[in-house]
């Protein structure tokens, strides 16, 4: 189940339905006693009830949003846009690249990847051209939101 799991240990006679949201670094936790609710089902649906109340109070980031919020290593200003100065091989010779890279996701934990030349189009322009292919990725997911479990409820079979 998304958010709630049970947790019985015999050693510190806990035996309960936990549920765990986090939203935009605040985590919020729970436990809904089979003492304290009568029984192991009517703890499960007041922590569903509770689980329900918490996600309509705070519902996930929109994929667009969630892809906006900037790493800590980023260095371009822009989550998403990376400068890349690389030397690479090619036919026994050894040749300098440069060129900004869009990335933006697109689903099944897969990104997709856009790259513009600095040489071919210089600096600014190959900024701007990758900053464009990102925005306008991102506005095709803005109505999607964001579900980290997504691919991880897939293989496994069960509904998000």
């Amino acid at each position: 189940m998304l958010n709630i799991r049970r947790v019985d240990s015999a050693s510190s006679h806990t035996h309960c339905w936990r549920v765990t949201v986090q939203r935009r670094k605040r985590i919020f936790v729970r436990d809904f006693s089979d003492g304290r609710h009568a029984s192991q089902q009517h703890a499960l649906q007041a922590a569903q009830v509770y689980r329900d109340k918490l996600i309509k109070a705070y519902p996930p980031l929109s994929k667009a949003a969630y892809c906006a919020i900037r790493k800590k290593n980023n260095r371009s200003g822009i989550s998403g846009l990376t400068r890349v100065d690389t030397w690479e091989m090619y036919k026994g010779r050894r040749f300098r690249r440069l060129y900004w890279e869009a990335q933006w996701p697109v689903g099944n934990g897969k990104a997709q990847h856009k790259k513009f030349s600095i040489t071919k189009y210089g600096e600014d322009e190959a900024y701007l051209r990758a900053f464009t292919a990102r925005a306008t990725a991102l506005k095709a997911l803005s109505t999607q939101t964001f579900s980290p479990f997504e691919t991880w409820t897939r293989r496994r079979g069960q509904a998000g």
